[in-house]
């Protein structure tokens, strides 16, 4: 058997992410001088900048250097055969790496997971695209209706169309379309939890409770359960102006109480995501309570039965629905 007579050794993990083009060597240098004063992991440190996506990072050592590694330690009895292997395989993998790197720049949660037992891939930027399109047209739908019901002499299934694309209404073509993409968003929560338990991972739990959340308020989208709630809580607290549609007492409840047992989970998320996770919950509650508000104070004064409340619930609807796109 041939030993092997040179000197080989793989290359340090910053290497084959330059070599990937995923980072510059100024950023590498960075994180390595920061690893020597803090002690920290190297893959940690580019994580939390925000510079590589901690996916990006697994996959990379799963795929490719750990394998180099064993192939080392193993011994080839050619060497030209480590270089083959080598070659071949970060080859075959700087494609896939930077694939998933651009997934991460399109997207606020990848959901392309390099797990052993698990593997979804989507294509954020296609699908986003899809869904704003979407998104605009049954908003167009539903103000060309309104407007036709308020300003418009009757015509041949006026109301019904009205009825058919009203975004403040259930059980129609809008409030089906919403609770569609909360489904969604609900599905792709249980496959990252699913991973996450795969790979043994902190806060799967979490994972599975924002699956559950989502999966309630898909339903809720549909059938408007918290819109029974308004009149029992109404007479019950005695509630007006801002607070006309009660159900907005225990909703911002709710929500605040599940920011602060969701404070570790939100640090623990790499910083692009984080931030892009909390827009979208700005976002989408903006609509959800923040709109909800000034629509109880209009209809309180004017009733709901006029083009005015009409736009104050069509904004309503746009901001979650791009609340939503944001988050998927």
């Amino acid at each position: 058997m041939h030993l092997i007579t040179r000197n080989w050794q793989a290359k340090p993990l910053g290497m084959y992410l330059v070599e990937a083009g995923i980072l510059t060597l100024d950023r590498v240098e960075a994180a390595l001088d920061e690893q020597q004063k803090s002690g920290r992991r190297l893959g940690e440190i580019l994580v939390n900048r925000g510079w590589v996506e901690q996916q990006t990072i697994e996959y990379l050592m799963e795929k490719v250097v750990l394998p180099e590694r064993r192939v080392v330690r193993e011994k080839l009895s050619h060497p030209d055969e480590i270089d083959r292997y080598s070659n071949y395989n970060l080859l075959n993998s700087i494609e896939r790496v930077s694939q998933i790197e651009q997934a991460n720049h399109n997207s606020s949660l990848l959901f392309d997971l390099p797990f052993r037992e698990l593997q979804v891939c989507l294509y954020p930027k296609r699908s986003i695209r899809f869904l704003l399109v979407a998104v605009l047209c049954l908003i167009l739908a539903s103000i060309v209706g309104q407007f036709s019901v308020y300003y418009l002499p009757d015509f041949p299934l006026r109301d019904s169309f009205a009825i058919l694309f009203n975004v403040d209404a259930e059980l129609n073509i809008p409030a089906v379309f919403a609770g569609f993409a909360l489904l969604i968003c609900s599905i792709l929560l249980a496959i990252i939890a699913y991973g996450e338990k795969l790979a043994k991972r902190s806060y799967v739990n979490h994972w599975r409770a924002l699956s559950i959340i989502f999966l309630l308020m898909s339903l809720d989208e549909v059938i408007m359960i918290h819109e029974k709630t308004i009149e029992p809580l109404r007479d019950k607290l005695n509630t007006s102006g801002f607070l006309y549609y009660a159900w907005v007492i225990p909703g911002a409840i709710f929500v605040v109480t599940l920011l602060l047992a969701f404070l570790g989970f939100l640090t623990a998320l790499p910083a692009k995501t984080r931030q892009l996770v909390l827009i979208a919950g700005t976002v989408y509650l903006g609509g959800a309570i923040g709109m909800e508000l000034v629509g109880g104070y209009y209809a309180e004064l004017y009733s709901q039965y006029n083009i005015t409340y009409a736009i104050i619930t069509t904004v309503e609807e746009l901001l979650e629905m791009l609340g939503l796109l944001i988050f998927i």
